[in-house]
């Protein structure tokens, strides 16, 4: 059964989360309104005074609906937290009333027969589409999507995680609930954490969700794909140039020494990096700078503000300082300082039930999953050899940038 369950003392309240995984594709339009759909509300709580109502009832839960990119898999998620049995006076357990919660708000959907209610979902397509209009707005985010769409135009990858307007635009209440129903015939996977019977959970859960917790998910997406290099700028009315740089690697958690590559990662852009220190510290070139690997796809993008007069000596000396990563200018201090910071983030992720449910999920789905401190040695056996190896794996893909509309003097 796809159950994955994690004893957990540090928190008052248990957790579950219903994982479905899909390849990536234009349907993920689809899939946004869908999440939001199921948010609205089901047959049993037909209003947002009775989901709400029912959530006190189960003493304060916690309910929300949400999808996650993993590289070219999007995963939807329904994730429902609530108070631990001896944190009950009554002391009861919400196990099996939360299990029948979970279901109903996802076999339930608030429908009109066979569609979505039409109201409800004209008001989530306005919403979905004023969401995927406004990424924009936010200049810097919308460097680094656009670059990162150039970097695997016609590869899952590229569709864009809330979508786009053209599919939205075929939607309506009666293809959307087609799209809801096969939903339902796919591969489940559970988180459970907390305090538990593992085999009274095990007989909840396969009692309401049936064979889908027995199914399993493959993809052939996620592969690493050879492009040739291309390089876009737009105008806006910006003051700030906003610099993106998009490499590609076959190293990802699924191929590869992805502990290797994820140190050098941190080495080159992360917190008190190579690129801070010689682009920003030492050259004053840039406003900001970071550098982020996508470990499922096997993208690195490091992205930047500067300066347009500055930004060709930019680009060339983000360049050359990766050059010099791979002909060994590393130090064991840059080692060891990188190693520190994914410490830090790692122990971080207990730090809240969301965040160790994002972290355990896809791993978990993908079948790579290991726990934190397991991570932690790995990262720790991580030699300065090794770094240098992986460092030679990335090839540049993609530069795109905005650019004001005339040079700031």
């Amino acid at each position: 059964m796809n159950i994955k369950f994690i004893k957990n003392d540090k928190f008052k309240s248990n957790s579950i989360t219903l994982n479905i995984p899909m390849d990536l594709d234009e349907k993920v339009t689809d899939l946004n309104l869908v999440t939001e759909m199921i948010k609205v509300g089901s047959k049993k709580y037909d209003s947002f005074k009775k989901l709400y109502s029912k959530l006190q009832e189960m003493y304060g839960a916690q309910f929300d609906c949400y999808l996650n990119k993993h590289g070219e898999v999007v995963i939807f998620t329904i994730y429902i937290s609530f108070l631990k049995d001896k944190y009950i006076i009554e002391n009861i357990s919400l196990w099996k009333e939360v299990i029948d919660f979970l279901y109903e708000i996802f076999y339930n959907t608030l429908n009109d027969g066979n569609c979505f209610k039409k109201d409800f979902l004209k008001i989530e397509k306005e919403s979905l589409r004023s969401n995927i209009l406004s990424l924009v707005d936010s200049k810097g985010y919308y460097a680094y999507i656009k670059c990162e769409q150039l970097a695997t135009k016609n590869e899952p990858y590229s569709n864009y995680s809330y979508g786009n307007i053209e599919r939205l635009d075929k939607i309506d209440e009666f293809n959307l609930y087609e799209y809801y129903k096969n939903l339902k015939t796919l591969p489940y996977y559970f988180i459970v954490m907390g305090d538990f019977d593992e085999e009274k959970i095990k007989e909840m859960l396969s009692e309401r969700f049936g064979d889908n917790i027995k199914k399993s998910f493959s993809t052939n997406n996620n592969k690493f794909i050879s492009t040739p290099f291309v390089e876009e700028f737009e105008n806006h009315e910006v003051t700030q140039t906003k610099l993106v740089i998009n490499f590609k690697t076959d190293v990802t958690i699924f191929n590869g020494d992805y502990y290797a590559f994820f140190v050098f990662n941190c080495i080159l852009g992360g917190g008190y990096s190579k690129l801070y220190r010689e682009v920003r510290q030492k050259q004053s070139l840039v406003y900001y700078i970071n550098s982020y690997y996508e470990k499922f796809k096997g993208l690195v993008s490091i992205e930047c503000g500067v300066d347009d007069k500055n930004l060709e000596h930019t680009k060339q000396t983000i360049l050359k300082e990766i050059e010099s990563m791979k002909n060994g200018d590393i130090t064991d201090l840059e080692i060891e300082n990188a190693k520190m910071s994914i410490r830090r983030l790692l122990i971080s992720i207990h730090d809240r039930v969301s965040t160790m449910h994002s972290f355990v999920s896809p791993l978990y789905i993908f079948d790579r999953y290991i726990d934190v401190d397991e991570f932690l040695n790995n990262i720790n056996q991580v030699t300065r050899e090794r770094i240098i190896e992986v460092s030679k794996t990335i090839v540049k893909s993609a530069i795109f940038s905005i650019r004001p509309m005339k040079e700031v003097e």
